[in-house]
């Protein structure tokens, strides 16, 4: 029996997936320590997740401060021996600040993970933020912001966040020297002292786990007071009028543009097929946008669409660079697209296209441990549960060209849309 080479295969999707899910281990202290034990190596990663504690821009601009910080001493050691005790160890850190929640990860090798624990577990509790430390971030961020002002697609996005947000809100930020220059060592210890409390952190324990790893976390943490003090909660932003705007960079050549708007939290009934209608338009390589104005007009070497989740809202955007002298042109192309994808139904051979890549990319973000727990990290963030991975491959299964249609006409009008030109 011959296989024909040129009839695709018929385009499957799985009713569901079987995932290894994380398992909530019971802690005296009653702290939430989840683990995923899964791999053949003997690596661990451990994600300690706090709220940020975040209620305005300044707080949000010192709780990230301090979390940067959070490694640069302690009593007993400075910033550069802390770095080399986890480097002996073949260990390191890997912190993420953010306005709704910060993480601080340690990755060890499994043998040396009591180790380097009792070594976090120091950093965490006994960061000092030595007045020195502060100086050097200082100048370097200053100097990093100087380089950032420099460049359009930095200018577009923090515009384009702040016009979508609020000047005022956390998500909105723009950093400048103020902010910068208001970091203090008593405001940042305060602010450690504040939202580093275990009451309230995610534990999420990964790698090829067993007794020996989990009784070091239990030992380290699990007879630790938790603290009762609630951090400050981020209010939601409101929601703001659509604008177009233009940050002027002078001699640039080419143009950073932004467009588009706030959108729905992660946990929207409608999520799931606007993030299908995200993929077509700029979701990869194969997308319209990319097709279009890359491919096609030669207008760009790249332009991308995104939908950014937040507890309680989310974002969308469309991104690129062009040359100043095509600038409306492409401007004029991404409306071209967005009308098209409200007016014209999708073809299903290009559906069945996007449905495929969907599909592939899911099952790869479930390969290994730590892709498992940044997966779970998503749901318990968002306050979902495994369900949702069914939810996503039945979306995948029954979403018609009419529900692609019917989504971009309900939340991706171009007349809804925030437009930022940075050049």
């Amino acid at each position: 029996m011959s296989i024909s080479r040129t009839t695709p295969p018929e385009l499957k999707i799985p009713e569901s997936v079987s995932v290894l899910k994380a398992e909530k281990i019971p802690v005296t202290n009653g702290l939430s320590l989840y683990v995923i034990n899964s791999g053949t190596e003997d690596v661990v990663k451990l994600e300690i997740i706090f709220p940020a504690g975040c209620s305005d821009q300044m707080s949000y601009a010192l709780s990230s401060t301090c979390h940067q910080l959070i490694d640069a001493g302690t009593n007993r050691m400075n910033a550069q021996t802390i770095a080399e005790e986890f480097d002996y160890y073949g260990a390191y850190l890997q912190s993420e600040p953010g306005a709704d929640f910060k993480s601080i990860s340690l990755f060890s090798l499994s043998r040396f993970f009591p180790s380097t624990l009792t070594l976090l577990k120091e950093v965490m509790d006994d960061a000092i933020f030595p007045e020195s430390e502060i100086t050097t971030w200082k100048s370097r961020n200053i100097q990093a912001l100087h380089v950032n002002r420099e460049k359009v697609s930095w200018l577009a996005k923090n515009h384009f966040n702040a016009s979508v947000f609020g000047s005022n809100h956390p998500y909105g930020f723009i950093p400048d020297e103020k902010f910068i220059d208001a970091v203090t060592q008593e405001k940042l210890q305060e602010i450690h002292k504040t939202t580093y409390g275990l009451q309230h952190a995610i534990f999420i324990l990964s790698g090829k786990i067993t007794e020996n790893e989990i009784n070091a976390v239990t030992q380290c943490f699990g007879t630790m007071k938790l603290t009762a003090d609630n951090p400050p909660k981020l209010p939601a932003p409101a929601l703001t009028k659509p604008e177009k705007l233009q940050i002027p960079k002078k001699d640039s050549i080419q143009s950073g543009l932004r467009i588009g708007k706030q959108m729905l939290p992660k946990n929207h009934p409608d999520f799931l097929k606007l993030s299908v209608v995200n993929t077509i338009l700029g979701g990869y390589f194969g997308s319209r946008l990319m097709s279009n104005i890359r491919e096609d007009k030669g207008y760009t070497y790249g332009i991308g669409s995104g939908l950014v989740p937040y507890p309680a809202t989310g974002s969308f955007f469309i991104s690129t660079e062009v040359g100043n002298d095509v600038r409306n042109d492409a401007i004029k192309e991404i409306y071209v697209e967005l009308y098209r994808l409200i007016n014209e139904a999708i073809p299903q051979e290009e559906l069945d296209l996007v449905k495929n890549y969907l599909v592939g990319s899911f099952q790869r973000s479930l390969d290994g441990p730590f892709s498992l727990a940044d997966r779970f990290k998503g749901l318990i963030l968002h306050n979902l549960d495994y369900s949702y991975f069914d939810k996503y491959l039945e979306t995948l299964a029954t979403i018609t060209p009419e529900n692609i249609a019917e989504m971009a006409a309900k939340h991706l009008q171009p007349d809804s849309m925030t437009e930022i030109i940075a050049g």
